[in-house]
């Protein structure tokens, strides 16, 4: 009985029966709009909007003419400090990607979000399969592309109270691609963007396979930026995503990477077992770029453009044990210079691991951990004399992970058992 207002976007439900992806016919009745069109969001809040024009219109378009500051109506998105301003909401746009399922109620929907912005696009995350574009039942996960077509809904995050504003100057005509989803394009219907592009995979337990992008900018920053982050509005059982001033995100802008660079992962898990972190793809990057996932807790160093990262892990949430770096440092390989001689080594013939401590460096536990990653044996009380032994109880033959903590830093050592 109400009046639906030109911009927004609305969702309906189906009819009940027969599978998800067979085709439904809905049908809008009302005359095409032109001109200025504006709608108030809350801030704090997800509106969903739709293509009101009756032709396609440009994301990127749309994202700088709402990327002014509400106080100043100064144009943010060309400034030299974007993470700076106010805009109404956060630059980013979210386009609902559907796996399966055919229940009303919201916990029990099955699909992710796609996602576009100045940074770039990802898919929404699949389920059943680590191939991003085919998820459960075979439905396309496709990218979603800079030219948005007449209807298609799409969600945006309110960063502040205000406007959101359309114009004629964001609609352009553009032919849709021949895909399932229409709000996918292929690669070759837009310019081609040649600025490097970092994706990186995570295969959880539960077969969840979610694709971060990092996107090299010179106008975006470390902090937070208008048109360039966008922040995870998935629900999913298990997750990975950037960590940016403490709120997880999918897709991360940066001015530059070097060899200092570190950058922060979070993850959660809601089953115990195998996960798994890969180099996606790798767009527009030198060949001697290094990339390595740095597990924390257990000091390694996993190089990805030779290799996933699989880790045992239980049911929980790790904000503060992965992160991304571009060198590994030289502390890792050289201990003499940074632990004044401190050393440690395993005597299989006596079975025990044997630490020297010339210098008297502070020494607060040593432990054990498996090719897994899971801990295996630890010993928290370690004495302080020049030279001590510990026995190593009930190991089976195989490669092991030993880490000796020191407020200075970690010591870690690959040891083999027979």
């Amino acid at each position: 009985n109400g009046t639906l207002k030109a911009g927004e976007g609305f969702t309906m439900k189906g009819p009940g029966t027969g599978a998800f992806f067979e085709e439904q016919n809905y049908v809008f009745v009302g005359k095409p709009n032109n001109g200025d069109i504006s709608l108030e969001l809350k801030a704090g809040s997800n509106y969903l909007l739709g293509n009101p024009y009756p032709s396609a219109f440009d994301a990127d378009q749309f994202i700088i003419d709402n990327g002014r500051d509400t106080n100043t109506d100064q144009d943010i998105t060309n400034s030299d400090s974007p993470a700076n301003s106010n805009p109404t909401s956060t630059g980013a746009l979210y386009f609902w990607n559907h796996w399966g399922g055919g229940s009303h109620i919201l916990s029990d929907y099955q699909g992710g979000y796609g996602i576009y912005n100045f940074s770039g696009a990802v898919a929404a995350p699949s389920f059943g399969t680590d191939v991003q574009e085919v998820a459960t039942g075979g439905t396309l996960t496709n990218r979603p592309g800079r030219y948005i077509p007449v209807g298609q809904g799409f969600f945006v995050v309110a960063k502040h109270t205000g406007p959101l504003k359309f114009n004629n100057a964001q609609r352009i005509f553009e032919r849709e691609a021949d895909f399932n989803s229409v709000f996918m394009r292929s690669d070759e219907t837009e310019p081609r963007d040649l600025r490097m592009k970092i994706r990186i995979g995570f295969n959880s337990v539960n077969t969840i396979h979610r694709q971060l992008l990092l996107t090299i900018d010179s106008l975006a920053t470390p902090s937070v930026d208008y048109g360039f982050d966008a922040m995870v509005l998935d629900n999913l059982m298990d997750d990975l995503y950037w960590i940016i001033e403490g709120e997880n995100y999918t897709v991360q802008g940066l001015d530059g990477i070097d060899e200092t660079t570190k950058i922060p992962l979070g993850m959660h898990v809601s089953n115990s077992g195998t996960n798994e972190i890969t180099l996606d793809s790798l767009e527009n990057a030198t060949d001697n770029l290094n990339m390595y996932l740095h597990d924390k807790y257990t000091d390694v160093y996993q190089d990805l453009r030779t290799g996933a990262y699989q880790i045992e892990l239980e049911t929980g949430t790790y904000l503060n044990r992965f992160e991304i770096t571009f060198a590994i440092p030289n502390t890792l390989t050289t201990e003499e210079e940074n632990f004044n001689n401190l050393k440690f080594y395993y005597a299989f013939n006596r079975n025990k691991i044997v630490i020297l401590n010339p210098n008297g460096v502070e020494l607060e536990h040593l432990e054990i951990f498996n090719i897994m990653g899971q801990s295996v044996d630890a010993v928290r009380d370690l004495y302080q004399a020049s030279y001590n032994e510990y026995e190593v109880n009930n190991l089976s033959s195989g490669t092991y992970i030993v880490q000796l903590r020191t407020p200075s830093g970690n010591l870690t050592k690959k040891i083999i058992i027979k």
